[in-house]
């Protein structure tokens, strides 16, 4: 399964987050019953060291706050801060399926094990911005894939929270005005048909290499530049020190959501699971990491050795419509109806 930069580095620094709750109703005068929940394995109770992480616990912090407060809920529930459970974020997915945590939160690419039309939600050209991927989730379509994937799958998503970043193309050969500028370029990705044939029919040659190599390649000139999220080029990579250019087109999102088991959400009493329900709904990170995103363009724009190079609307059309022709093997199989609602929300 395709594992995006961030998504991986993501995971990777969580392993230094406690991430998970654990959610059970208490049994009539026995006080609340603790349920051990966990993410991604790492020492408990370890500090928030990344924006996800902060923003992750917002949530989990209200609710928390909630449980120990709202009459609604108070005494019935309790938090407990897990990290050791399981191993990576696909069993997280798979243990919260089976019943066996009650909440996690993940990423279309993780879901695509359990219903594969979720293959869509990253893939090149396939959605423009958060804001379009979020018009899609709200159509009659997506609407009835969540239902689908809630009933058969045993998960139901209670919010997508955010999109924790854009893939723009960085590169240290340019400037990139055009399609044509790419010829030659060995780009790595982050894996994925669709990337590999999209830079293929741009004139690059397509890497493959894990993350841990990306800055080593860069060094050596076994790659000129890579597809990645402006988070992870910055903070992760430090790409101002080895890429000049940034091309802000961007080929695709990372959307991440809050899930929880089905059986276990619809076992809850209708008046609890709105006062869960309630929390998610009021608290909204996304515009955050939207700004964040935006600010640390600009500072791309603004750098002595960087620059940000905007495509002409023309040209960008065009790397819009080879992202779009990459990702033509990942639309078929998957019901029209996702598709069309894809495309009529852009």
């Amino acid at each position: 399964m395709k594992k995006s930069n961030t998504m991986m580095g993501f995971f990777l620094v969580l392993l230094a987050v406690s991430s998970f709750v654990v959610l059970s109703p208490g049994v009539a005068g026995a006080g609340p019953k603790m349920v051990k929940f966990v993410l991604v394995g790492g020492a408990e109770g370890g500090p928030e060291v990344s924006a996800e992480a902060m923003s992750i616990n917002m949530y989990l912090g209200a609710l928390d706050y909630r449980f120990r407060t709202f009459h609604q809920l108070k005494g019935k529930y309790e938090l407990k801060y897990v990290s050791t459970l399981f191993a990576d974020a696909d069993e997280c997915l798979t243990g919260v399926a089976s019943g066996a945590a009650e909440m996690t939160f993940s990423g279309p690419h993780y879901m695509e094990a359990l219903e594969p039309a979720w293959k869509l939600g990253e893939s090149p050209g396939v959605f423009d911005s958060w804001e379009h991927f979020m018009r899609t989730m709200q159509t009659p379509a997506w609407k009835a894939l969540h239902e689908k994937m809630a009933k058969e799958k045993g998960i139901t998503v209670l919010k997508w929270m955010a999109n924790i970043g854009d893939f723009y193309l960085y590169t240290n050969k340019g400037p990139i005005n055009t399609m044509a500028d790419l010829k030659g370029q060995k780009i790595r990705f982050p894996g994925g048909e669709g990337f590999a044939k999209a830079l293929k029919a741009m004139g690059t040659t397509p890497i493959s290499l894990p993350y841990t190599e990306v800055v080593t390649a860069l060094q050596t000139n076994m790659i000129d530049g890579l597809l990645t999220d402006m988070f992870a080029a910055f903070y992760f990579y430090e790409l101002p020190r080895y890429t000049q250019y940034c091309v802000k087109s961007a080929w695709a999102i990372q959307p991440i959501s809050f899930v929880v088991n089905t059986g276990w959400w619809e076992s809850l009493p209708p008046k609890d699971r709105q006062a869960i329900q309630d929390v998610f709904d009021r608290i909204d990170v996304s515009l955050f990491f939207n700004n964040a995103q935006e600010g640390i363009t600009q500072g791309w724009a603004a750098g002595e050795k960087t620059k940000l190079l905007t495509l002409s609307a023309e040209e960008n059309k065009k790397f819009k419509k080879t992202m779009q022709e990459g990702s033509k093997d990942v639309l078929s199989g998957i019901d029209p109806k996702l598709v069309e609602a894809i495309e009529a929300s852009r």
